[in-house]
């Protein structure tokens, strides 16, 4: 008889592999024993702990089996989990130097995005705009914003950078130029705006249309060298493919198949891949969560850095992502950037992660009610990622965050008497 596997056994395979990789080899990478004398404390193994963490992960992956898998929100759940949740979990099991309030927090952000998920709210009645208007609009709307990137940028294109070559070099130069109309819709653009026009012309069978948004994309990512612009393209594009499933199934399949590489090389001392990948993506939130906990759970700043700095004093000289730079890791230049529970702890401590969870929450039940079909996931998955490792605030009024729920709402919603296309 033949073994087919599911979703859940590439979940259970990359929870352990995952397991593996980290008390094998990054725990023992030097940001941890940076931390670890910090904290006078060691990067063990606890029995215990993990345990409890097999006992959580097992839960939770009952409750993300139990959604429905033709709906966005268990795919956006499906990535909280493997990110945030699954290392969460992981990093626990090291002992008490990852507190286990900094679980919790991560335990009641899956469970509050699990609980909103259930809540129901009717769209229909919202208008909707068809797919060719919601293409010549954004066209029209991206080639007049175009205009002052042109006029400011214009004479500074580096052809270069398209090879990845100078690209620090055009960053420098444009950062000086930068203004807050390019802030705040630099994201809109490349995240959202652009990728919808070529997921709409391909959608419509609209080549010229397809082409333009594929230059218009090209000609941003020349106006800011950032490779993510880049990522956005190749993301969109995969992701037009495949339903939520699928596209779970892939992505989890395809962790456990590169952690079991990573290990293997390991084995053999070429520890790049796994230093370039899961150290950085997984682990080191992990071990941001721990710092910002240590430095603001006693002293939070109150959002005097975002949306309160015009009424509440700012207590540092430098911005806080350099102060935990400097303090834990003796890198002043370092930008410790980090997500949903750091990003509420620095700013009002645990009732703060509280906000963020709720807003995140509500921000995603409210997507999951607008019936997306999941051909446009890709547009959201540069903005989800936002969410797991930036400030929140930061990630809705200048990443694309609030952008991307207009446009969910007005553009992309699919009404129930349409059809059930967005379930396949």
């Amino acid at each position: 008889m033949k073994f087919k596997a599911d979703t859940n056994f590439y979940f259970v395979l990359y929870f352990f592999l995952m397991m593996i990789l980290y008390h094998f080899k990054i725990k023992h990478y030097f940001y941890w024993t940076y931390i670890g004398e910090i904290q006078q404390l060691d990067f063990g193994f606890s029995w215990t702990r993990a345990l409890v963490a097999c006992c959580l992960f097992f839960t939770n992956l009952r409750l993300l089996s139990a959604l429905d898998k033709r709906k966005l929100i268990f795919i956006v759940l499906s990535i909280i989990f493997a990110i945030l949740t699954i290392p969460s979990l992981i990093a626990y099991t090291s002992g008490n130097i990852y507190p286990i309030r900094i679980l919790v927090y991560h335990q009641l952000l899956f469970l509050s995005l699990f609980i909103f998920s259930k809540v129901k709210i009717d769209f229909d009645k919202v208008p909707v705009l068809n797919k060719e208007q919601s293409l010549y609009l954004l066209l029209i709307i991206t080639t007049i914003g175009v205009l002052p990137y042109l006029w400011v940028y214009g004479p500074h294109l580096n052809l270069k950078n398209l090879l990845l070559i100078e690209i620090y070099d055009t960053r420098s130069i444009m950062k000086e130029l930068t203004n807050p109309y390019f802030g705040y819709t630099y994201s809109i653009y490349t995240k959202i705006a652009i990728p919808l026009i070529i997921v709409l012309s391909l959608e419509l069978r609209k080549l010229l249309w397809t082409l333009l948004g594929v230059g218009y994309l090209i000609l941003f990512y020349l106006f800011g060298a950032h490779k993510t612009v880049y990522a956005g393209l190749l993301i969109v594009l995969v992701f037009y493919r495949f339903s939520y499933l699928q596209s779970v199934k892939l992505m989890v399949k395809f962790s456990a198949g590169f952690l079991i590489a990573c290990l293997i090389l390991a084995l053999i001392a070429i520890d790049y891949p796994w230093i370039l990948t899961f150290r950085r993506v997984h682990f080191i939130p992990t071990l941001l969560d721990i710092c910002y906990v240590d430095f603001f759970i006693n002293k939070p700043i109150y959002w005097s850095e975002s949306i309160l700095k015009s009424f509440v004093e700012y207590p540092y000289d430098v911005r806080h992502t350099n102060l935990i730079g400097e303090i834990y890791f003796n890198r002043p230049d370092m930008s410790a950037n980090n997500g949903l529970v750091s990003d509420g702890v620095m700013n009002f401590g645990t009732l703060g992660v509280a906000i963020n969870i709720v807003i995140i929450s509500i921000y995603f039940m409210i997507l999951n009610n607008l019936n997306i079909p999941s051909k446009y996931f890709g547009i959201m998955v540069l903005v989800i990622f936002s969410f797991i490792s930036s400030s929140l605030f930061t990630v809705l009024l200048t990443h694309g965050g609030i952008a991307l729920l207009i446009v969910s709402i007005f553009l992309l919603k699919k009404k129930k008497q349409e059809g059930d296309e967005y379930n396949v």
